[in-house]
């Protein structure tokens, strides 16, 4: 007996179809900060060159084609980041805004002569402000940080 309606060997693919194109979607901007810069799990790593090597690969900034040379991670959830692109920052030119407090941060920099697929990273970890550029109201790029001045608690 046959079936009737739609023919399954049409199903299946119409299936493959919404899935790879459910997975070839690309990251948004503010995905990309989210994967690139925001780690909420380690507010201060023991070891910081482990953890660089480590997040680096894991965060696909370090594969077998591409070294990063310069990541800083922010170890404060999203929703703590989030506010410096509102009252919890102010402009620093254009759309970047500087968070009016300190944030735990690790900056991982790739050592000389590490090439793909031999990333190997450095690593250092401090409490500064940071500048981010917003844009409708969600950080999507990571600019610098800026050091806190004598008596603003810039302890560890």
């Amino acid at each position: 007996m046959a079936l009737r309606g739609t023919r399954p060997t049409l199903l299946l693919p119409l299936v493959l179809l919404v899935a790879s194109l459910a997975l070839a979607r690309e990251e948004s901007r503010y995905e990309k900060f989210l994967r690139q810069h925001v780690d909420a799990s380690d507010p201060s790593p023991l070891d910081a060159r482990r953890y660089c090597n480590l997040l680096m690969r894991r965060r696909d900034m370090a594969t077998a084609h591409k070294c990063k040379h310069l990541n800083t991670f922010i170890h404060s959830s999203a929703d703590q980041i989030k506010p410096v692109c509102g009252d919890g920052g102010e402009s620093a030119g254009g759309d970047l805004r500087l968070s009016e407090d300190p944030f735990p941060l690790t900056v991982c920099e790739l050592q000389g002569g590490a090439y793909p697929p031999d990333c190997d990273y450095s690593g250092s970890s401090s409490t500064s402000r940071i500048v981010i550029a917003c844009v409708d109201g969600e950080p999507v790029h990571f600019e610098t940080q800026v050091e806190s001045q004598a008596g603003e608690g810039n302890e560890l």
